[in-house]
């Protein structure tokens, strides 16, 4: 039953301690970026892990991780197949494989089988790795920065990225060779579930985290600093290790905790950034460091905190790493309370159709059903809630689709405004310089024609009077022939040549 749930350490025994990711996220990106070239880093961001590059700046804050491990739930006590168990204020809060997912946006599934690796069959292992039966965290990181092949460099890439973000651990750790052979066909590559391989590595790290029972190196209990060197003792008084190793992506977690938990965005500890991004991950900063046991007292050992379910929305429904459908929220409850509300809860189980009773029938009820009814009620009004602002996302991501189409419409009818209005500027400037030729031309015939007349004037003349002897009005009249003539003889007499009548 929730409320047999114990902690598996309690209240008293909780220590001041530090947890270490082996997620080694920012070497990994920074590694990445520099190694490959630009049209690589463009496909790499295209893949299955290109919303990972935007995390290369994310802190790993140890006290908060440390201070939810603190409130695990003892295992002893309650079943943690479906997923490890934090007990906060009255609740128990699961970090399920569904919440991996919409934290990380990678992919679940079925494991497909990938054959072992040979020199004959894996063609990275020939080249890279031919003598070697094993390749640790660090033997492949220096074949991935000393490969000069382009395609075989984007292939170690991957893998590289793999193993050293999404599946951290110690770098003298062997890799599984399996991944060479599964990179050499980079389709398949992006379609494996690495979701649920970094799920069950980090699910496993997280569940072992803190267990006096599980060190690999047994370590003498110290219970106060040494004279000599004035550190800290590495364990508690119980065999409890100050620090240790968080394996697989611990950085999910980190993420869980600051969507579930809003005071510690109140608080100023986090930061949440209001982005279209998706998944969850591309969605918080830390902001400072927390003290541990203001930390403690206000968020994990408060009461009252106030907890958020993380459920997927609608755009997390259509992406392609969301496996699980429409109903995967409704299927599964994440939160379970504690105390009064715990013994309503498991003493009765209702029916449908008490569930389906009206909420005035409550008067006549006793006064531990009428809490319960009132549980029922309260969750089907949450439920209601989280539907209505899936709705309202839907509708959000419509509207938004409907503004890209008003602005690349916009954009068309601006780039055929300004190409219209080129090619009017073009033609009138063309009509203009015609004019301005027209212009020139007419100038130019009209000095040419006064050039002529100045050059040619006794000649124009004669034409001229050529012009009125053969003109029919001239001849219609005999004064005008008699004139004609007494002009011929005028003429003839003033030369000379001839003598009067």
């Amino acid at each position: 039953m929730v409320g047999e749930m114990k902690l598996m350490i309690t209240e008293e025994q909780k220590f001041q301690g530090k947890a270490w990711s082996l997620s080694h996220t920012k070497t990994a990106i920074t590694t990445i970026k520099e190694k490959f070239t630009e049209q690589q880093l463009q496909m790499f961001e295209q893949s299955c892990f290109g919303h990972l590059l935007g995390i290369e700046d994310l802190k790993w804050t140890s006290p908060i991780v440390h201070g939810l491990l603190l409130r695990k739930a003892d295992p002893k006590t309650v079943s943690q197949l479906n997923g490890i168990k934090f007990i906060v204020g009255k609740k128990v809060i699961h970090f399920t494989a569904q919440q991996f997912c919409i934290v990380t946006g990678l992919r679940f599934g079925n494991l497909p089988f990938i054959p072992i690796p040979t020199n004959e069959n894996c063609s990275l292992k020939r080249k890279y790795f031919a003598n070697d039966k094993a390749v640790n965290l660090l033997e492949l990181e220096k074949a991935f920065l000393e490969c000069d092949d382009v395609d075989d460099v984007f292939k170690l890439g991957f893998v590289y990225f793999t193993v050293f973000v999404l599946l951290g651990s110690e770098k003298h750790v062997h890799i599984d060779m399996r991944y060479l052979k599964l990179a050499e066909d980079l389709e398949d590559f992006g379609k494996y579930p690495w979701g649920a391989v970094s799920y069950a590595k980090t699910n496993a790290s997280l569940l072992r985290a803190l267990c006096a029972d599980y060190q690999r190196v047994k370590v003498p209990t110290k219970t106060a600093k040494t004279k000599k060197s004035g550190k800290k003792p590495t364990t508690t008084a119980t065999g409890r290790p100050r620090e240790y190793h968080l394996k697989g992506f611990p950085y999910a977690l980190q993420i869980w905790a600051y969507e579930v938990f809003p005071a510690l965005a109140a608080l100023h500890l986090v930061v949440h950034e209001e982005n279209a991004h998706i998944p969850r991950l591309l969605h918080w900063r830390s902001n400072s460091s927390p003290r541990f046991y203001e930390l403690m007292s206000q968020v994990f050992e408060n009461r009252e905190v106030d907890v958020q379910l993380l459920r997927p929305s609608v755009m997390d429904k259509q992406q392609p790493y969301w496996t699980w459908g429409d109903s995967a929220d409704d299927s599964e409850e994440l939160v379970d309370l504690l105390g009064d509300d715990a013994e309503q809860q498991t003493g009765t189980s209702a029916s449908v159709e008490e569930k389906e009773k009206d909420i005035d029938d409550t008067a006549n009820l006793p006064s531990s059903s009428k809490g319960t009814v009132a549980s029922r009620e309260l969750r089907t009004l949450k439920r209601d809630f989280q539907r209505t602002k899936d709705e309202l996302a839907k509708v959000s991501l419509s509207n938004r689709a409907l503004c890209d189409r008003v602005h690349q419409l916009e954009d068309k009818v601006r780039k055929e405004s300004m190409k219209a209005e080129k090619e009017f500027e073009k033609n009138t400037k063309c009509v203009e310089d015609f004019r301005n030729t027209l212009a020139s031309m007419e100038h130019y015939f009209k000095l040419e024609i006064e050039q002529l007349k100045k050059q040619n004037g006794g000649v124009n003349e004669a034409a001229e009077g050529h012009e009125d002897l053969g003109s029919p009005h001239m001849n219609e009249g005999g004064n005008n022939a008699i004139t004609c003539l007494c002009k011929s003889a005028d003429r003839t007499g003033s030369n000379g040549n001839t003598s009067p009548r």
